[in-house]
């Protein structure tokens, strides 16, 4: 048998490179085979722990004699994970015709070299065939047939040949062209995948993938690949520690995995077909929709209400799914997203889907008026989509927007500016009932909130807080207050200017330990002639004799809404 040789790409992540190379070395024809291992250099601004991980993943390398013969390759220099996969795949799949590709969280069954060498010589012939996959997709039941091509690619432990590397354009900005000339982007998409959006960021530079850009080049030649029934290898990087994996509790994604399978079936000469591709795509959405289920029955407890709304957004038959790209993005990763036509910064995927939802979708705080210019204060603006709802609906309205998390309030600006609106304030303080600096916990994306508020957290970090009373100088259309908590003592202190607000909206919050408030904001939303109606979308119990859900040190979350009487 010709024996490909492998290649695998380490950076920093010492502790999954060895879990990496352990499994492969005992693998059945690792003693025959040739590795390739690809270190890249740190980068410009690396911190001294990531300087020492580099440094335990070139001392893991050289432990042990990992394959029959081991060769290293060192980069001085950082190219990231494309620019590294692409230099180094081409440099050996040109020295022997085919390769194995590894990632250091690829973590590999004893038969999986077998069956990619098979795989590799049987199909080297197949101009169709453009690479090779160890892995298999999730499903609720296993497949009929032992191999079977799809037109989509895995990156997850895969092969190719020279001859199809050779047809991959890289250029992005080509590919986008050709895929919006082809005319063809719903079949482009798979499933749940959204191709066309990760070759879009890609293009705009939010992501640098070449695995979008191998996939491109082959749907526009008709390619397909060859994948198992079963799983040759499992994902080990679903802790946050990876470029492209994020943390993720389902790993659903490994399910199929069995470190002693083995498909003898490959050698019968399977004929090169396709199965019905509907079967995959259903197979694919039925398993995600049993996670769902497993979350809502097991691990909702576990889970914030905004990060539960994700995940139920995301995997809702019909659902809209214009950002599902995100869902492979972990909690409190920095991201670029196009909205409505211009580029937004979103601190966290999980918040942004949650209020993305409330605000645009359910439209929560759409009113009308025939005021062309209307007056809103928004109290809590986050990174600004609530100014931005406000704006889109009445484009002359003049809005204060309050924002007291420095590093929020800096994605808020940009945001903000990004739409460039005018007739917007920005103001980078909390809401109080005096002006005054005080203590503030920042949470990374939309639950900073006041340290005096919640008597289990301590806090160094101080912001400046403000009397809402100046700004309630005439007519307020629409006030919203969404601050964390200080919804009370605002309207304590503002009672008495409420007989100008024609509309409020307000996110009351319980906490645990403390006296609740309902009452009072009750009492002085009715004095001030309110008519009030009451949602709870966020942190609910519905069987509180029973159980009391708690989220960040919340019992309760109420939407208030209310309207002047006539």
């Amino acid at each position: 048998m010709n024996l490909a040789p492998i290649i695998l790409f380490v950076y920093n992540r010492p502790w999954h490179t060895e879990q990496t190379l352990e499994a492969l070395m005992l693998n059945e024809l690792a003693n025959e085979s040739t590795l390739y291992i690809y270190c890249d250099g740190p980068k410009i601004n690396d911190s001294d722990e990531s300087l020492k991980s580099i440094k335990e993943v070139r001392t893991v390398i050289r432990k042990k004699n990992w394959c029959k013969e081991v060769i290293i390759i060192e980069r001085e220099e950082n190219l990231g994970l494309a620019n590294s996969v692409i230099k180094g795949i081409t440099e050996v799949v040109n020295r022997h015709g085919s390769i194995i590709v590894l990632e250091d969280d690829i973590v590999t069954g004893k038969y999986f070299l077998k069956f990619m060498n098979d795989s590799l010589n049987m199909y080297e012939k197949e101009a169709q065939v453009f690479g090779v996959s160890g892995y298999c997709f999730p499903g609720t039941k296993k497949i009929k047939d032992t191999t079977y091509f799809l037109p989509i690619m895995s990156s997850w432990g895969y092969g190719t040949w020279s001859r199809a590397w050779e047809q991959i354009n890289f250029d992005g900005s080509f590919l986008l062209k050709q895929i919006n000339l082809s005319n063809k982007i719903n079949e482009f998409n798979f499933g749940s995948f959204n191709y066309y959006q990760m070759l879009v960021d890609q293009v705009n530079g939010r992501n640098n993938s070449w695995a979008v850009r191998f996939y491109t080049s082959m749907f526009l030649k008709q390619g397909v690949f060859l994948f198992p029934n079963i799983s040759f290898l499992k994902n080990i990087g679903f802790d946050g520690t990876g470029v492209h994996c994020g943390k993720d509790i389902r790993n659903i994604y490994n399910a199929r995995f069995q470190d002693d399978s083995h498909l003898p079936v490959i050698e019968n000469k399977v004929r090169l077909k396709q199965i019905n591709m509907n079967i995959i795509k259903n197979e694919i959405l039925n398993s995600e929709k049993n996670i769902l289920k497993i979350l809502k029955k097991k691990l909702i407890k576990l889970l914030p209400p905004e990060l539960i709304q994700f995940y139920k957004r995301k995997y809702r038959p019909n659902g809209n799914l214009e950002f599902e790209f995100l869902a492979k993005y972990p909690r409190y990763t920095k991201t670029k997203i196009e909205l409505f036509n211009n580029t937004v910064d979103i601190p966290d995927s999980a918040s942004f889907l949650f209020m993305f939802k409330e605000i645009f979708r359910e439209n929560i705080y759409k009113f009308k008026t025939s005021i062309l210019n209307p007056y809103i204060i928004d109290g809590g603006a986050n990174i600004g989509l609530a100014t931005i709802y406000f704006k889109r609906l009445y484009p002359f309205s003049e809005i204060i927007a309050f924002e007291p998390d420095p590093d929020i309030f800096k994605i808020l600006k940009n945001n903000i500016l990004s739409f460039g609106f005018d007739k917007i304030e920005l103001i980078e303080k909390g809401l109080w009932n005096k002006n005054e600096i005080v203590a503030f916990k920042s949470e990374g994306a939309d639950a900073g909130l006041v340290a005096e508020l919640d008597n289990t957290i301590t806090s160094t970090n101080k912001i400046e807080v403000v009397s809402l009373r100046p700004y309630i100088n005439r007519t307020v259309d629409f006030l919203k207050l969404d601050i964390e908590g200080a919804e009370t003592l605002v309207l304590e202190d503002i009672e008495d200017d409420l007989d100008k607000v024609v509309r409020i909206f307000v996110e009351y919050h319980s906490f645990v330990g403390q006296k609740q408030s309902l009452n009072k904001v009750i009492d002085i939303l009715t004095k001030a002639n309110f008519r009030l109606y009451i949602s709870s979308p966020g942190v609910s119990s519905k069987s509180p004799f029973n159980n009391i859900s708690v989220y960040n040190n919340m019992d309760m979350q109420l939407n208030i809404y209310g309207i002047k009487k006539d």
